[in-house]
């Protein structure tokens, strides 16, 4: 159990478009992360699976039934926010039970529902903490824990990871995606973080504006971006993308270096930074602006004849000095080329 269908929803707040037509199907057993910048839609078309807004127009299908109508209580759907919004004067195990108390559900069972997720969780030790006893990792895995008790239909979660520190989040999400092999309930994740949705995803919704820009897997986002905002959106860093024209010489760029690309129609032409790499025979001749040098790996930032941006990820540590000339090749199977629509071209 746990698939949902979204046909042509629309939102629109007096004269804002927020929705513009959503169509989606998220599979039983699915992870699907919702990602985009912010303002796109992806918490509003959230809140209407979850039932807490109403959709201008379109309609809502869990397992086969339209629940458009429904109120939140009546969808059997989970949701944890990025608040966490526990209650500050019970405790974890109270703020646990509470749903399922109003569910007027038997003791034996929710305590039974509580040890197992705890449990799960890893929160044994806390339950008879209070939320302000807690670390905001812990806080969250309580969030989460009152989510699984009442054994949803899907889980949606709303950024729950965005108010904990670098290193947490890291370790969050590892924990998130393990959950969600171990209960093999639907899931759907919204986050504004693309690492993020690149590393827990089975698929990611790419939004823009209230529109689905690119519907795919993780690598198929990033090896195959359906257009230019997917292209700059997807990957860390974000991909090079340079002006030019297609010819029969290759893609020249706008300051006036040829690449060795069949690029038919092109006319701007992708790289990501980590395909780059130090070449004195390669046809990108570049000035370095600035090295960040990271240990494992350095982030050159440089700039290309007629002033287009060239960053570059190279491994180790390069010696390379601000204002320095350097070559860069590339593989030309790792081009990706763009019309003058913004959509992918044919290579």
């Amino acid at each position: 159990m746990g698939r949902i269908v979204l046909k042509d929803i629309r939102k629109t707040y007096g004269a804002v478009d927020v929705l513009k037509g959503i169509d989606l199907e998220v599979a039983e057993g699915e992870l699907v992360v919702f990602v985009g910048p912010s303002g796109c839609g992806k918490s509003t078309l959230l809140r209407m699976i979850a039932g807490l807004d109403r959709p201008t127009t379109g309609t809502i299908e869990i397992d086969g039934v339209d629940v458009t109508a429904r109120g939140a209580a009546d969808r059997g759907l989970a949701m944890v926010f990025q608040s966490y919004a526990l209650y500050p004067h019970m405790t974890v195990r109270a703020n646990m039970a509470f749903g399922l108390q109003n569910t007027k559900m038997a003791k034996a069972e929710i305590d039974a529902r509580i040890a197992e997720a705890a449990r799960m969780l890893e929160i044994e030790p806390l339950l008879d903490r209070r939320p302000g006893q807690l670390s905001g990792g812990q806080r969250q895995r309580v969030a989460i824990g009152r989510a699984i008790v009442r054994r949803p239909t899907a889980f949606l979660l709303d950024e729950p990871l965005s108010n904990l520190d670098a290193e947490l989040r890291v370790s969050m999400r590892a924990e998130l995606s393990a959950l969600h092999d171990r209960l093999g309930a639907t899931m759907i994740h919204v986050t504004h973080d693309q690492v993020e949705a690149m590393t827990m995803a089975d698929r990611i919704v790419v939004l823009r504006a209230g529109k689905v820009e690119q519907v795919d897997t993780p690598l198929g986002l990033y090896n195959r971006p359906a257009n230019l905002f997917v292209a700059g959106f997807i990957g860390a860093p974000g991909m090079n993308l340079w002006a030019g024209r297609a010819g029969a010489s290759g893609f020249t760029l706008d300051g006036g270096q040829v690449l060795p690309v069949a690029a038919q129609g092109a006319t701007t032409l992708g790289l990501r930074p980590q395909h780059l790499r130090l070449d004195p025979a390669g046809p990108l001749v570049a000035q370095v602006t600035l090295v960040e040098a990271l240990g494992a790996e350095s982030v050159i930032h440089a700039d290309l004849a007629g002033g287009q941006k060239l960053l570059a990820v190279l491994p180790g540590q390069p010696d390379l000095a601000r204002g320095a000339s350097v070559r860069f090749g590339f593989d030309p199977g790792h081009a990706h080329l763009f019309g003058a629509d913004g959509l992918r071209a044919a290579a």
